[in-house]
Protein backbone atom coordinates (compact mmCIF):
# COMPACT_ATOMS: atom_id res chain seq x y z
CA UNK A 1 0.00 0.00 0.00
CA UNK A 2 1.47 3.39 -0.67
CA UNK A 3 -0.29 6.91 1.13
CA UNK A 4 -1.05 9.69 -1.06
CA UNK A 5 0.73 12.77 -0.10
CA UNK A 6 -1.90 14.81 -1.22
CA UNK A 7 -5.17 13.52 0.79
CA UNK A 8 -3.38 11.16 4.23
CA UNK A 9 -6.82 9.84 4.69
CA UNK A 10 -7.02 7.66 1.34
CA UNK A 11 -4.75 4.73 -0.07
CA UNK A 12 -4.06 4.39 -3.57
CA UNK A 13 -3.39 0.71 -4.58
CA UNK A 14 -1.43 -0.53 -7.31
CA UNK A 15 -2.96 -3.06 -9.67
CA UNK A 16 0.05 -5.67 -10.82
CA UNK A 17 -0.26 -8.00 -13.76
CA UNK A 18 2.14 -10.75 -14.77
CA UNK A 19 4.48 -11.10 -17.07
CA UNK A 20 4.51 -13.83 -19.23
CA UNK A 21 6.78 -16.14 -19.31
CA UNK A 22 7.95 -16.90 -22.87
CA UNK A 23 6.24 -20.19 -23.91
CA UNK A 24 6.98 -21.51 -27.98
CA UNK A 25 7.83 -19.58 -30.23
CA UNK A 26 5.26 -18.56 -32.65
CA UNK A 27 4.98 -20.45 -35.65
CA UNK A 28 6.17 -18.74 -39.08
CA UNK A 29 3.76 -18.44 -41.83
CA UNK A 30 6.21 -19.67 -44.38
CA UNK A 31 6.87 -23.28 -44.87
CA UNK A 32 10.44 -23.56 -45.73
CA UNK A 33 9.10 -27.27 -47.43
CA UNK A 34 6.15 -25.73 -49.41
CA UNK A 35 8.11 -23.09 -51.22
CA UNK A 36 7.49 -22.74 -55.26
CA UNK A 37 10.40 -22.84 -57.86
CA UNK A 38 9.48 -19.15 -58.26
CA UNK A 39 9.91 -18.28 -54.80
CA UNK A 40 12.55 -19.68 -54.18
CA UNK A 41 14.21 -18.19 -57.64
CA UNK A 42 13.01 -14.57 -56.17
CA UNK A 43 14.56 -14.95 -53.12
CA UNK A 44 17.44 -15.96 -54.66
CA UNK A 45 17.72 -13.14 -56.86
CA UNK A 46 16.69 -10.80 -53.77
CA UNK A 47 19.58 -11.89 -51.66
CA UNK A 48 22.10 -11.56 -54.84
CA UNK A 49 20.67 -8.10 -55.77
CA UNK A 50 20.97 -6.91 -52.32
CA UNK A 51 24.69 -8.08 -51.46
CA UNK A 52 25.38 -6.66 -55.23
CA UNK A 53 24.23 -3.11 -55.06
CA UNK A 54 26.07 -3.44 -51.31
CA UNK A 55 29.41 -3.65 -53.00
CA UNK A 56 28.52 -1.62 -55.75
CA UNK A 57 27.63 1.51 -53.64
CA UNK A 58 31.03 0.33 -51.64
CA UNK A 59 32.99 0.67 -54.97
CA UNK A 60 31.04 3.68 -56.06
CA UNK A 61 31.72 5.88 -52.49
CA UNK A 62 35.09 4.45 -52.78
CA UNK A 63 35.97 6.46 -56.15
CA UNK A 64 33.84 9.22 -54.85
CA UNK A 65 36.22 9.46 -52.30
CA UNK A 66 39.46 9.17 -54.11
CA UNK A 67 38.34 12.01 -56.91
CA UNK A 68 37.68 14.38 -53.90
CA UNK A 69 41.44 13.53 -52.44
CA UNK A 70 42.83 13.67 -55.62
CA UNK A 71 40.85 17.19 -56.62
CA UNK A 72 41.48 18.68 -53.42
CA UNK A 73 45.39 17.55 -53.48
CA UNK A 74 45.16 19.73 -56.88
CA UNK A 75 46.24 16.30 -59.30
CA UNK A 76 42.75 16.58 -61.28
CA UNK A 77 40.09 18.62 -61.44
CA UNK A 78 36.32 16.81 -61.48
CA UNK A 79 33.70 18.62 -63.79
CA UNK A 80 30.43 17.32 -61.57
CA UNK A 81 28.07 19.33 -63.01
CA UNK A 82 29.22 17.41 -66.76
CA UNK A 83 29.42 14.40 -64.88
CA UNK A 84 25.92 14.90 -63.41
CA UNK A 85 24.52 15.67 -66.74
CA UNK A 86 26.11 12.09 -68.13
CA UNK A 87 24.13 10.45 -65.30
CA UNK A 88 20.91 12.01 -66.22
CA UNK A 89 21.34 11.53 -69.41
CA UNK A 90 22.08 7.57 -69.05
CA UNK A 91 19.60 6.71 -66.89
CA UNK A 92 16.79 9.94 -67.02
CA UNK A 93 13.73 8.74 -68.45
CA UNK A 94 12.14 10.79 -71.24
CA UNK A 95 10.07 13.37 -70.06
CA UNK A 96 6.81 14.93 -72.15
CA UNK A 97 8.65 18.35 -73.12
CA UNK A 98 11.78 15.76 -74.59
CA UNK A 99 14.12 17.00 -72.34
CA UNK A 100 15.58 13.90 -69.84
CA UNK A 101 14.11 13.48 -66.08
CA UNK A 102 15.85 12.74 -63.22
CA UNK A 103 15.79 9.12 -62.63
CA UNK A 104 13.22 7.73 -59.66
CA UNK A 105 13.14 5.07 -57.79
CA UNK A 106 10.03 3.91 -59.35
CA UNK A 107 11.27 3.91 -62.84
CA UNK A 108 14.15 1.93 -61.57
CA UNK A 109 12.19 -0.83 -59.77
CA UNK A 110 9.65 -0.91 -62.19
CA UNK A 111 12.41 -1.80 -64.92
CA UNK A 112 14.35 -4.27 -62.89
CA UNK A 113 10.96 -6.07 -62.27
CA UNK A 114 10.28 -5.76 -66.02
CA UNK A 115 13.31 -7.44 -66.70
CA UNK A 116 13.61 -10.29 -64.20
CA UNK A 117 10.44 -11.84 -64.64
CA UNK A 118 10.67 -11.46 -68.75
CA UNK A 119 9.07 -14.96 -70.02
CA UNK A 120 8.52 -15.96 -66.32
CA UNK A 121 5.27 -17.46 -65.38
CA UNK A 122 5.22 -17.81 -61.71
CA UNK A 123 5.90 -13.88 -61.65
CA UNK A 124 3.62 -13.08 -58.31
CA UNK A 125 5.40 -15.71 -56.27
CA UNK A 126 8.49 -14.47 -57.37
CA UNK A 127 8.01 -10.49 -56.63
CA UNK A 128 7.19 -12.07 -53.57
CA UNK A 129 10.29 -14.09 -52.81
CA UNK A 130 12.06 -10.82 -54.28
CA UNK A 131 11.01 -8.84 -51.75
CA UNK A 132 11.66 -11.50 -49.02
CA UNK A 133 15.02 -12.21 -50.51
CA UNK A 134 16.25 -7.93 -50.41
CA UNK A 135 14.43 -7.83 -46.39
CA UNK A 136 16.48 -11.02 -45.85
CA UNK A 137 20.08 -10.68 -47.71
Amino acid sequence: MIYSLTKPSSIIQCDTHPVPTPGTPPESILNVYQLGFGTVCGICTGVFVKKGLRALAFVLGGIFVLLQYLSSRKFISVDWARLAGKYDETFGTPSASGNKATPTIQAAWNWFVDFVTANFQQRASFIAGLVLGIRLG
